[in-house]
């Protein structure tokens, strides 16, 4: 079942091919990153996003990210947008799989699915594929990869994510960096901090500079709690010996 769901939505993500809103799931700013839950481990994650310049604005986004094993992953959230002028809900589904081709190399492949509760028009959503590297001796991890996208069944949008993940005390702090391409309103390079106070919280502040000069400057607050291996993985019944007569 866990299998079917997330072959499900990647198809989904595929036929509808539109714009990424809100990533709801591990990332490492605003781009989906090579992190991979294990089967049947859960995070809950808080992601709220402000501006306060202009009219203003903020996002919040309570979701939760489930690891469906062999290096797949799925979430499922709500995003709520409040302006001055109305207020917008949006459901987030993703999912993606990892391919561990090496110890230091991750192939990522998702997508990403934002149909609105709230407005009658075709869902916000996106594929997507990246490599990263990571470079043990400096501890950085490095991310490039594109995305296609659009509003609709065919594809009218491409672009280009980079990522930069430099741990300074390991599972203490790390800087983090991502920057999405193109001139829209969602394209933007962010910059922020990683902090894990205790071994199942982190937090994540970041500024998030748009590339378009219509969109405002945003500030970002995500807290994501680790529960653990919440779904057991199913346990195989033994053959029952027959007795001989």
């Amino acid at each position: 079942m866990q299998r079917f769901i997330i072959y499900l939505t990647l198809t989904i993500c595929i036929i509808l091919l539109s714009v990424p809103s809100v990533y709801a799931q591990q990332t490492i700013i605003t781009m989906p990153s090579s992190d991979v839950l294990p089967g049947g481990e859960v995070i809950l994650k808080q992601s709220n996003r402000f501006s306060p310049f202009d009219n203003g604005f903020v996002s919040l986004t309570p979701q939760i990210i489930m690891g469906t094993g062999k290096d797949t992953e799925i979430s499922i959230g709500a995003g709520t947008n409040i302006q001055s002028q109305d207020t917008s809900v949006k459901l987030n589904l993703t999912a993606k799989k990892v391919f561990k081709i090496k110890k230091s190399f991750r192939l990522t492949v998702g997508g990403n699915l934002n149909p609105s509760l709230t407005e009658g028009r075709n869902p916000d959503s996106m594929i997507y594929a990246h490599g990263s590297y990571l470079c043990k001796k400096t501890r950085t991890t490095l991310t490039a990869g594109g995305f296609v996208g659009g509003q609709g069944q065919m594809p009218s949008l491409t672009g280009a994510m980079l990522g930069i993940d430099q741990t300074i005390i390991p599972n203490k702090l790390r800087i983090v960096a991502d920057y999405v391409s193109r001139n829209e309103s969602w394209g933007s390079f962010a910059a922020g901090l990683k902090i894990r106070p205790e071994p199942t919280t982190s937090i994540t502040t970041a500024v998030i500079i748009p590339n378009n000069s219509e969109d405002r400057v945003a500030f970002s607050v995500s807290i994501s709690k680790y529960l653990g291996k919440v779904i057991p993985e199913p346990v195989k019944k033994e053959p029952e010996e027959k007795e001989e007569l």
